[in-house]
């Protein structure tokens, strides 16, 4: 073969080789490019974090989403947050879709406190619940966060609360807002037990009101025998994500954990919750709860963080098959600073784009912050 038969071949394969990468490139990121990133909040000196620790609730194009303020302490191995200093929940509420947004600070809401003193809320705050609650009321809210709950009638301006839930025979409790409405005073939540204090090991399951959130009762584990008890070290199955897809069937996405293995599974459910059997795996080498919701076309939408280096960001991946199958991961955003990010909520707006809360920070904006990012899937 001469040299121009080389220089010929070589020039070939390059085309070739620059075409697949394109294409690679294009297929994280096509129907992605309509992609707005907003800050929600940020504050001088201050650390923001956790919304999928708070909730986030919508109606239409008003949004609102609890997150977790203290101070700031740079630290690259741990959270950079001074875990000594006084620690709020915040709330931001936008009403123009997550263009812009207004805090709010609920006098009602105990302030958060961390898996190292994981059982110290303050009981003598709790309230016993006088009155069925209403589920159905179309400004209703509830938001639940370890062993407590509060509901809203008025879109979360104002809550009733804090009520206690049982821990039901488990060492701690760790619910996140995660629940389905099922009728007037019929609800399903999904929560997660600690087996720990300092809950390195736990799992979720779901607990059911017939009564208005009266009374609450355990209807089954999530995971049966997953995470495998063996695992002494890190063994978690929690921080649910779940969604109505029929009248009976559920599908919820789950962290999960073993040891130094993180990625997110999803679960299916044909009975309203009494059982539940493996359906696919979601994303692989995450370590980051899961926001799956149910777009109005009836696709599934995932969204987390990546706190892998140097990919440090926002993604998300769409199943048209009730999370069967998902998608290409996309890469809605890539200019995360480090790992200490994510902790994504994600809800629809009446125009059909995601609007996906999270915290983060970048080389611009170097303390962890409250982010929006606006998207159409």
């Amino acid at each position: 073969m001469g040299r121009k038969s080389i220089r010929a071949w070589i020039l070939i394969l390059t085309v070739i080789v620059t075409t697949l990468y394109t294409q690679t490139a294009i297929s994280r990121t096509d129907a992605f490019c309509d992609i707005k990133n907003v800050v929600v909040f940020e504050q001088e000196r201050k650390f923001c974090g956790w919304p999928a620790n708070e909730g986030i609730w919508s109606w239409g194009d008003e949004i609102l989403v609890g997150f977790e303020v203290a101070d700031y302490v740079k630290l690259e191995k741990a959270h950079s947050i001074d875990r000594s200093s006084p620690k709020f929940t915040y709330f931001a509420r936008s009403k123009d879709g997550g263009l812009s947004w207004k805090v709010e600070k609920p006098k009602e809401i105990l302030q958060p406190s961390y898996m190292e003193n994981a059982d110290a809320n303050d009981y003598k705050f709790l309230k016993k619940i006088e009155t069925p609650i209403d589920f159905t009321n179309p400004n209703f809210a509830m938001k639940l966060r370890k062993d407590v709950f509060y509901y809203s009638y008025n879109r979360g301006k104002k809550w009733e609360g804090p009520f206690g839930l049982s821990k039901f025979g488990h060492k701690l409790l760790m619910a996140r807002t995660d629940y389905i409405v099922l009728g007037k005073n019929e609800c399903i939540a999904f929560v997660a037990s600690a087996e720990d204090e300092g809950g390195k090991t736990g799992r979720t399951f779901g607990i059911k009101t017939v009564d208005g959130g009266m009374t609450w009762e355990c209807i089954n584990w999530v995971t049966n025998d997953f995470p495998p008890a063996q695992y002494k070290k890190y063994s978690r199955s929690t921080m649910p994500s779940t969604v109505r897809v029929s009248d009976v069937n559920l599908v919820t996405a789950l962290r999960q954990r073993v040891e130094d293995k993180q990625w997110l599974d999803v679960y299916a459910s044909n009975d309203m919750g009494k059982t539940w059997s493996f359906l696919s795996k979601g994303a692989d080498n995450i370590n980051n709860p899961p926001s799956l919701i149910r777009l109005k076309d009836g696709r599934l939408c995932l969204t987390y963080c990546s706190r892998v280096r140097p990919d440090y960001g926002l993604r998300a991946k769409i199943s048209e098959d009730n999370g069967k199958t998902w998608s290409d991961e996309k890469v809605l955003r890539n200019d995360g600073m480090s790992w200490d990010i994510g902790y994504v909520r994600s809800v629809q707006r009446s125009d059909g784009k995601v609007v996906s809360v999270y915290y983060y920070h970048t080389k611009e904006k170097q303390r962890q912050h409250i982010a929006a990012t606006i998207w159409q899937p």
